[in-house]
């Protein structure tokens, strides 16, 4: 019987339609590195060609060519680049295919599809909240979509549909490929669907239709943009009753699994849906989408006098295109304030740290702003940016819309405020995680160079440490010198999280202080200091528990038949620290510390049934874990081990005079005291959401790969960074740190009637 799908595709002109699509686009090439331009030389030969080894079934495609873009700040997303030739061939399959597929898809899904795109999904969003009056959601995607998704339901789905065996196993072909890297090594394709496969869009809209269906049949609010999408229901029921039908079909039937944050909130909690935040009817940017696109932006222009690169003329254009037609016009102002910011520590880079207007003004004149405003007066604006004072921090110098000043939403306050807590902590910690860096200084900042060109500035002004987490760094000891006249520390750190060596501000302990230290040995003190430390630890274990149940109990089943007990177990821990006696000081110490080892026990008996399904971890591990999630905590300890020491060094304490671990030799056994504190807020809490959220985590013989330091690294910092109520009072992570550390001296001291550890609400 005849294929006569097939041979429409086989077809001259439809291949040649396909090559002017091909041609259109220029992209990169694949394997051949034969260019567009290249190809087209011979253009009537190799469509020939082509149409003869498709009519013959000797068509064979190239592999992928392995290349990897940025996903975000710490992650990478893989692409398969197809060769001119199989471009051509995957296109021309996709227009014949796609009417047909088309035909059955819904209104409901909005990515690549004509006459549809993010701005139209976001206005569906928008109007069934508004018009139809849907009230409680979830907002859910599909976790490693892309590659997760399975060949043979896929191609039993698409062989019955389709009904054309030869399109199919072209199909199959394009699917199945597998990929070189640049050593030209082969990597199998065993499942999912390649990014950068010119079908794999038409695919992926094909194998969630019956979510769709589903949804649509059942008549709830449904908005879907490849594997984001937004459930709603008129009710909190009906938005439950609709996620969990969801999740069965996704994971039932289409064998996929949901990403673990999807929770059913009411609408008017406001939510995040394709980067942009929805609240009271209003639209706006999410924080992380704001932080990215300034990120994009960043890394799309250039220094000196090459400052606007037809990278960032796209980038800006390609946000103005989506963002601009969607959220507010103050936010598209902060957004050209904050670029302009960029663009001028570029521009002064090259020209000793001094904005020369003119030159300034003329290339700004080569780019687009996002707000309307700005390009109505754009001489106005350019004139105004150029002569900015290179001394006064850029944040202040943008003025504010007098009607933000007025605003009385509690919820748009404080999320402004934890924008800008957060844009401040960005200049807190540098990590550097990549060999051969060299680190240098200017009048004004802390620069990262890699092969003399540089790749990151911060200001010494907001710096607070450095850690360095690759081998082959080198420091200049103008930063060195910098450093230390800023109280910026600089830490060393191994491959297994450890510090190795700490450069800190010369610091000489306080001999009132150490004599107190000594004193408490002989008083109730060292008894008070040892209950303590340990009181404090369990309750922020069970606190970091009682967290993580408020979302896992529900869907854990041994987690919560299990936790009442672990509960009542805790409880008596927590009164055997509080009631415990003795008179002496060691022997009290060993039952404070088996009282410890109990609850330590329990704890993390329950942490392994949590992360069970995510992790193979099977009980604490300290020296020689060989487990990822073991490997994960310590490189995290490691870390806060280095904060709490400079913490401890800072308050003049003698870290060798401890309490609960005994005093041994030049051991730092402070640390190991007042450590105890923070490790569940620091890093289990970090480590048990990555592992529960990440994929692609990996440990060899006990030691973390890179791409997994890096991580973990810049998680932990980031929560040392941020920002919590402490004693009514904002502060800092690590702030609360070093509090904490002074709150030993002044007790030791007889300042402070008692010293309380750190115990957040959960």
């Amino acid at each position: 019987m005849e294929d006569q799908l097939l041979n429409t595709i086989c077809n001259t002109e439809t291949l040649y339609s396909a090559w002017l699509r091909v041609k259109e686009k220029d992209s990169a090439g694949g394997i051949d590195y034969q260019t567009v331009s290249e190809y087209a030389v011979t253009i009537d030969k190799n469509l020939e060609e082509l149409v003869s080894q498709l009519n013959s079934g000797n068509y064979v495609q190239q592999p992928y060519r392995e290349s990897f873009i940025p996903k975000n700040e710490f992650e990478k997303r893989r692409l398969g680049l197809l060769t001119v030739s199989d471009k051509i061939v995957q296109t021309a399959v996709t227009n014949v295919v796609t009417p047909l597929l088309e035909r059955g898809f819904l209104k409901v899904s909005y990515a690549y599809r004509a006459n549809k795109g993010p701005v139209k999904a976001i206005n569906q969003v928008r109007h069934l909240i508004t018009n139809e009056r849907y009230s409680w959601l979830a907002s859910c995607d599909i976790d490693d979509f892309f590659d997760t998704i399975p060949h043979d339901a896929l191609f039993g789905k698409l062989s019955s549909y389709l009904k054309s065996p030869g399109t199919t196993e072209l199909i199959r072909m394009f699917v199945k490929m597998g990929r070189v890297d640049r050593n030209a090594k082969w990597k199998e394709t065993r499942k999912g669907i390649p990014q950068g496969g010119v079908i794999s869009p038409l695919l992926a809209n094909f194998y969630l239709y019956p979510l769709d269906k589903l949804m649509v049949d059942k008549g709830y609010g449904f908005v879907r943009y490849a594997d984001d999408f937004i459930i709603l229901g008129r009710t909190e029921d009906d938005a439950k009753k609709a996620m969990a039908e969801a999740m069965h079909v996704i994971s039932k039937q289409l064998t996929l699994e949901l990403n673990e944050e999807a929770v059913v909130i009411p609408v008017s909690q406001g939510f995040e849906f394709l980067g942009i935040y929805f609240k009271d009817g209003k639209l706006d940017l999410s924080e992380k989408k704001y932080n990215r696109l300034i990120g994009k932006m960043a890394d799309s222009a250039g220094v000196g006098q090459g400052l606007i690169t037809t990278k960032l003329r796209e980038t800006v254009q390609g946000i103005a295109n989506f963002y601009g037609r969607l959220i507010p016009q103050e936010k598209l102002e902060k957004l050209d304030n904050d670029m302009m910011a960029i663009l001028r520590l570029r521009f002064e880079s090259l020209n000793n740290g001094k904005t020369k207007k003119g030159a300034f003004a003329e290339q700004l004149r080569g780019i687009q702003f996002l707000a309307q405003n700005n390009n109505i007066h754009k001489t106005e604006y350019i004139n105004k940016q150029s002569i900015q004072s290179k001394d006064q921090p850029i944040v202040k110098q943008e003025k504010r819309p007098l009607k933000t000043k007025t605003l009385k939403s509690r919820e748009a306050v404080l999320s402004r405020k934890h924008e800008f807590q957060k844009l401040e902590a960005s200049g807190f910690d540098l990590a550097i995680t990549q060999p051969g860096m060299m680190i240098g200084k200017t009048e004004r900042n802390v620069t990262v160079r890699k092969l003399g060109k540089v790749v990151k500035e911060i200001p010494i002004i907001n710096l607070r440490n450095i850690s360095v987490m690759s081998e082959g760094v080198s420091f200049s000891s103008n930063v060195v010198q910098a450093c230390a006249a800023n109280k910026i520390s600089i830490d060393f750190l191994g491959k297994d999280g450890m510090p190795y060596a700490m450069l800190v501000s010369p610091s000489y302990f306080e001999s009132q202080t150490g004599v107190a230290q000594l004193d408490a040995y002989k008083s109730e003190k060292g008894f008070a200091m040892i209950r303590n430390f340990v009181f404090g630890k369990i309750n922020n274990q069970v606190n970091l528990l009682r967290y993580y149940g408020k979302y896992y109990l529900k869907r854990n089943e041994k987690l919560r038949t299990l936790f009442p007990k672990f509960m009542t177990d805790m409880d008596k821990h927590v009164l055997a620290s509080v009631e415990l006696q003795d008179d002496n000081l060691d022997e009290f110490r060993l039952k404070m510390f088996a009282i410890e080892g109990q609850a330590s026990a329990c704890y993390w008996e329950m942490v392994e049934i949590l992360v069970k399904q995510k992790s193979t971890f099977q009980g604490r591990e300290r020296q020689g874990a060989t487990d990822l999630f073991n490997c994960m905590l310590n490189y995290g300890y490691g870390i806060l081990y280095a904060r709490v020491t400079e913490a401890i060094i800072l308050a003049r304490l003698n870290p060798c005079l401890s309490y609960l671990h005994k005093p041994e030799g030049n051991r730092p056994s402070l640390v190991f005291d007042l450590i105890e504190e923070f490790r569940q807020q620091a890093v289990d809490r970090v480590i048990i959401a990555l592992v529960m959220k990440s994929k692609n985590l990996k440990s060899v013989n006990g030691l973390l790969d890179e791409k997994t330091r890096k991580l973990v690294a810049q998680k932990v910092i980031d929560r040392i960074n941020t920002v919590e109520i402490f004693r009514k009072r904002e502060m800092r992570f690590h702030e609360i740190i070093q509090h904490q550390a002074n709150a030993i001296v002044k007790y030791l001291e007889g300042i402070a009637k008692k010293y309380k550890p750190y115990m957040p609400k959960w």
